[in-house]
């Protein structure tokens, strides 16, 4: 029995025993947990509701509730419970705080943070309600803010690692490498057992071409998490010039733990192209294209396998789409000649050079 199938199978021996005991909270509880681990975060949400009114004055359970309904992409309906359960606990700083956590996810930030500034209000030393109020102003593209925020988090809970990766994701998009370097350091220093913290490292050093060290934080994250796919990610595609064989490994690894990750498809599908697989290259990019049919990278990296694996006529269709989407790409004007050439069309393939040449190509 796969795990999936365990899980609906405990939903529903759960199910059966809540409607013969519908007052039991404990099985309640168990069957909200239940619905959550098999992916149904929506009858999760609608369980606890149903029971809000036996629950009069229990905030865990009021977020727990509003949580599921977060997590099944539901804020409003989690802000209308908030809005039945004012009464009993708009004078805490949590309900300010998970109110303000449900207006980001509307993206309504102007509302999150009047609710994080409520919180704060109420309570001056709650560094989440500020963690909070930094996260909506990231999340708002307001960034030497929310490092203020973050840093204010930090005076109040000096442990508070989360908000010192924050500062330095924030350093590492505004092109301040050196600086994110050392926020991500400084948060290993805090908890050194913090995946994110060393993934995060990684990628900085990555972006400053330090591969020897981004491989190193990679690794560091694995010996935490084994199961890490985001670390199993990163370290495949830093080593993708270095070590190739290895690099197929650990994106497969990443594919294995995480199946939606588009990445991890693309750059497995980059690999196999590279080392001459051009059939299994071809059917990952075309799974990448059922995720994003829009990707010019995707359509192009087909576009050139079908040349590769001499099926010209799928190539002009793939290069002429990306062309559509990127009209400047020299590469693919090129390659769009090359399939043209392959199929005895020379005068379209002189265009296509001339395209080519006139984008500035360097193939």
């Amino acid at each position: 029995m796969s795990s999936d199938d365990r899980a609906q199978k405990r939903v529903e021996d759960l199910e059966k025993k809540v409607r013969t005991k519908p007052q039991d909270m404990e099985l309640v509880a168990l069957l909200y947990r239940a619905y959550l681990d098999a992916g149904r975060p929506n009858q999760a949400g609608e369980l606890y509701e149903q029971r809000l009114g036996s629950r009069v004055g229990d905030w865990e359970f009021v977020e727990s509730c509003c949580d599921a309904h977060r997590l099944a992409a539901r804020p409003e309906r989690a802000l209308n419970v908030l809005d039945q359960q004012a009464t009993h606990f708009s004078s805490q700083a949590a309900y300010w705080t998970l109110r303000g956590r449900m207006f980001e996810e509307l993206e309504r930030w102007d509302e999150a943070l009047r609710a994080h500034d409520r919180a704060v209000a109420l309570d001056g030393t709650a560094a989440e309600a500020r963690f909070r109020r930094g996260v909506t102003l990231m999340r708002a593209h307001r960034d030497r803010e929310a490092i203020e925020a973050f840093e204010s988090c930090l005076t109040l809970d000096g442990k508070m690692t989360k908000a010192q990766i924050n500062i330095g994701v924030l350093l590492d998009q505004m092109g301040e490498s050196e600086r994110a370097i050392a926020a991500f350091q400084r948060a290993i220093e805090m908890n050194p057992q913090s995946v994110e913290s060393h993934c995060n490292l990684g990628a900085a050093y990555g972006d400053l071409g330090r591969k020897r060290d981004a491989i190193n934080s990679f690794r560091r994250a694995l010996e935490i998490d084994p199961a890490c796919a985001l670390a199993h990610f990163n370290l495949g595609v830093a080593m993708m010039d270095s070590s190739p064989e290895e690099a197929v490994a650990e994106l497969r690894r990443a594919r294995e733990l995480d199946p939606g990750n588009w990445e991890a498809n693309f750059y497995l599908g980059v690999l196999y192209f590279k080392k001459g697989m051009y059939e299994a290259a071809i059917r990952l990019f075309q799974h990448c294209l059922q995720g994003r049919p829009d990707s010019i990278k995707a359509h192009y990296y087909l576009g050139i396998a079908y040349n590769k694996n001499d099926q010209p006529g799928l190539a002009i269709e793939c290069l002429t789409r990306v062309i559509e989407l990127d009209p400047v790409n020299s590469r693919a004007h090129y390659y769009l000649g090359v399939a043209h050439d392959k199929r005895g069309e020379y005068e379209k393939a002189r265009l296509c050079y001339q395209a080519a040449d006139r984008l500035g190509t360097r193939e």
